[in-house]
């Protein structure tokens, strides 16, 4: 028999593909492509009903001068989430610290558990926002006041989150520990954080979503006190000069920035922890990418 000669293709040998055109190819053909299609319909339709000047460009300006406002105030929108950023980064910091305390008093003690149920059961569904007027009247119309709100829109989720995880660490883990010769930091370092690490991210990621709204409204209706204000400071003083595209430019980009958290950080942060251990397992609901 003679030799059989292999065409081109025949000899080709596949390139694998890099990670970041396989991460590229998901986002354009997967749920986020769907996403921005949706997205992309609803700036038409916006589009579409701005054109039948059903009510007045004031009011309802297009959605090209939005996008275009957007586009020439982005450095000052972000720097205005900048300084909502700030206050928001302080409240978690101050949170973190008093849930892992208040968890840590708890567990040691019945009379403090106690104690801690009620005061979460009165303080955990109370609106920040409602204690703002008694803070002003104590502290005045500033940024301690803006801080406590956001506080205390942090501290509760985090704190009844912490004490659920830590209280709900199954024992033989903590056995298995000690029977490799673990005790105390490394002990709590390596099973019991660990353990509790699902119930912690999600209070992280409720706390989160609960300061930004509380520092938001708290600008929005009581923040123009000051020219150094945050997002929703900007939003009041558009509404103030009826500035609307800046105004829903605002708003967008506090979406944006919704975005971002969740895509970035959070998703991340449970990729690199209780995702990639086996933790828990993603399931794809409504919210969940």
């Amino acid at each position: 028999m003679g030799d059989v000669q292999m065409s081109d293709h025949e000899h080709a040998v596949a390139v694998p593909e890099t990670p970041g055109i396989g991460r590229l190819r998901q986002w354009l053909t997967g749920k986020t492509a769907t996403q921005l299609g949706g997205l992309l319909a609803i700036f038409l339709i916006w589009e579409i009903l701005f054109r039948a000047r059903i009510t007045s460009e004031l009011l309802f300006p297009s959605i090209i001068d939005v996008i275009s406002q957007f586009w020439l105030s982005a450095a000052e929108l972000f720097m205005r989430v900048g300084v909502t950023f700030s206050y928001i980064g302080y409240a978690m910091a101050i949170s973190l610290f008093l849930s892992f305390f208040l968890t840590y008093l708890s567990m040691k003690s019945e009379a403090v558990a106690s104690v801690m149920e009620m005061i979460l059961a009165m303080m955990h569904p109370l609106p920040s926002v409602a204690l703002l007027p008694l803070l002003i009247i104590w502290f005045g119309l500033g940024s301690f006041s803006l801080l406590i709100v956001v506080l205390n829109s942090a501290l509760w989720p985090i704190f009844l989150n912490a004490y659920t995880g830590f209280k709900t660490v199954h024992q033989t883990y903590i056995e298995v520990g000690r029977n490799i010769g673990l005790r105390g930091i490394k002990l709590f370092w390596h099973v019991i954080l660990p353990s509790a690490l699902p119930y912690l991210i999600t209070g992280f990621e409720i706390s989160w979503a609960r300061s930004w709204r509380a520092a938001i409204a708290v600008e929005l209706v009581f923040g123009a006190a000051t020219t150094s204000g945050g997002i929703g400071w900007t939003i009041y003083m558009s509404y103030f000069d009826m500035e609307t595209p800046l105004m829903i430019a605002s708003i967008f980009t506090i979406a944006v920035v919704g975005v971002l958290a969740e895509k970035l950080a959070m998703e991340n942060l449970e990729k690199k922890t209780v995702l990639r251990w086996g933790m828990i397992q993603r399931t794809e609901t409504m919210g969940a990418q």
